[in-house]
């Protein structure tokens, strides 16, 4: 591709180190095995199927055989963007092409192979990156993240197994723990269902709740990896709703040469009402008892999940939340350091089934405490009376806020309300003042708050109750907890009578009134 004799690449063969392989911007290959002292010129121009002019982008020597070697050739500056990349298993004698199932145009920039599977190699290419898991025979894409952008580099980091990607956009992107691919093979990617463990005990810290710093330009954040234990799993098929599938049946037909029926509307109402289907992850810890559910996706392929290490939120649920699109699913107690396992299942309307096997995994901790706490077992127990407060102090506080949002509808039915309403007033009053008494108890004085006044209270002890460290909870945490526990038993108590007694009877005092219904309240006879 140009004519400056230029050495372009150098690679030394890491079973012989006497084995060297040059190539240059001309189009050569220059090989020695007796480290230098003598040379064998490769001119492309010998090679089948390879343009002489080619500039080398990368040669590497076989990380397995001394004998064996590849080469990653570029010829676009002739107008020609075909990929080159060629394999030699005899030092340079003979060639055979490897590019033969990469895509037009996808010119060869670096190719790496792995340290532990011969056979699993990595490509950069002008327009991304592949891979392959049986030696070149067939290459794939890796597509999860990376632009469409020229990937110039490629490297391995082998402590972690991690692919380092460099791109042209001065870009660097990072495909962590890549050593699931070494487990795939073309008769793995006949099974159903795939599903890969952590490929080492999996660094147990609890994050920052803040999870950045915030001292001066410090506050500044960039996406990071997703936090906790990361599956990578296989779907041989996607898991389809009954109009995807009716859909596919269709085509199927028409492809055929046959005209499919139009679809009844008891069956078209069927698709409406269906329940899209779910695949989810589920992790269980060491006893078997269930720690948390992960929505995962359900298209076919290759995809990843991770389970943020802890339990799943006993937070009363009273709306679906969404953020950047995503429904959000609140992070419950933190899980602690132990032998886990995780298994992949799928739901489709009530039927729920699993997919592929059981894997077992780890959480470890990354340093050994200087102080001795309270054991991972005690904060654990300890964590788990606080999130079954938080989920009696969550609902209750729901139960408040819906009661509140059903007094202002009742204050309206009561002035469409025929008749003398004084008793009505009076009730209505009753309820309204009890209400904001528990309120007060429980969460403290609104008014107050506003001035800047914020004493503790029985909400708070109980939300910051699990605020602690890896330590465990001190001697005033449980002092304080117990104070909340305490106060919030007192107000569950008002609270469902409220709820059960006195709201049920101002509604029921209203309809037989002739007020107009109101949520809640039961519908008029007749």
């Amino acid at each position: 591709m140009s004519n400056y004799h230029t050495i372009a690449n150098f690679s030394e063969s890491p079973v012989d180190e006497n084995v060297l392989w040059i190539g240059t911007d001309d189009g050569l290959i220059q090989v020695t095995s007796n480290g230098g002292r003598n040379w064998t010129k490769i001119d492309l121009k010998d090679v089948s199927g390879v343009p002489a002019t080619a500039y080398v982008n990368d040669i590497r020597a076989d990380l397995f055989d001394r004998d064996t070697v590849y080469v990653a050739l570029d010829n676009h500056k002739y107008g020609d963007f075909k990929p080159y990349l060629i394999k030699s298993n005899d030092r340079g004698r003979t060639w055979q092409s490897l590019a033969g199932s990469l895509p037009p145009k996808h010119l060869v920039w670096r190719i790496v192979q792995d340290h532990v599977n011969r056979n699993l190699m990595f490509l950069g290419t002008e327009f991304g990156v592949f891979f392959t898991v049986d030696g070149g025979r067939k290459w794939i894409e890796l597509n999860g993240g990376i632009p469409t952008i020229s990937s110039r580099d490629v490297k391995i980091h082998r402590e972690e197994n991690d692919l380092a990607v460099g791109t042209f956009g001065r870009g660097i992107y990072i495909l962590d723990d890549y050593s699931p691919l070494r487990s795939i093979t073309a008769d793995a990617l006949k099974r159903d269902v795939l599903l890969f463990a952590p490929g080492r005990p999996v660094k147990w810290y609890q994050r920052d709740s803040q999870f950045t710093r915030t001292d001066g330009d410090d506050a500044y954040i960039a996406k990071n990896p997703d936090h906790g234990a990361t599956f990578t799993y296989y779907l041989k098929d996607s898991v389809m709703t009954l109009k995807a599938k009716r859909q596919m049946a269709e085509k199927k037909l028409e492809k055929d040469g046959k005209y499919p029926k139009y679809p009844s509307w008891e069956a078209v109402e069927q698709e409406i009402e269906e329940a899209r289907p779910a695949v989810y992850l589920e992790i269980r810890d060491y006893a078997g008892n269930i720690v948390n559910r992960v929505a995962a996706k359900a298209a076919k392929g290759l995809h990843r999940v991770t389970w943020n290490m802890s339990y799943a939120s006993t937070n009363a649920v009273t709306a679906i939340q969404r953020r950047g699109g995503r429904v959000f699913v609140p992070s419950g107690i933190p899980a602690a350091p132990g032998q886990y396992s995780a298994s992949l299942f799928k739901r489709e309307g009530s039927t729920v089934t699993q997919l592929g096997e059981m894997v077992s995994f780890e959480l470890k901790p990354i340093r050994t405490p200087h102080l001795k706490g309270s054991s991972y077992t005690e904060t654990l127990a300890y964590l788990k009376e606080v999130s079954e407060a938080r989920r009696r102090l969550t609902a209750g506080v729901a139960v408040l806020r819906d009661m509140g949002m059903k007094l202002a509808l009742l204050r309206a039915a009561i002035d469409r309300t025929p008749g003398d309403i004084s008793a009505l007033e009076k009730s209505f009053f009753a309820v309204r003042d009890e209400l904001n008494a528990i309120n007060n108890d429980l969460s403290g004085l609104s008014s107050r708050a506003r001035m800047g006044a914020r004493p503790t209270t029985t909400a708070t002890r109980i939300q910051r109750a699990g605020f602690i460290s890896s330590y465990g909870p001190t001697k005033q945490n449980r002092e304080q907890f117990a104070y909340g526990l305490q106060g919030l038993k007192q107000a569950i108590d008002r609270i469902n009578t409220l709820k059960t007694r006195s709201m049920p009877e101002l509604q029921k005092a209203l309809i037989e009134a002739g007020a107009p219904w109101t949520p809640g309240s039961t519908i008029p006879a007749n």
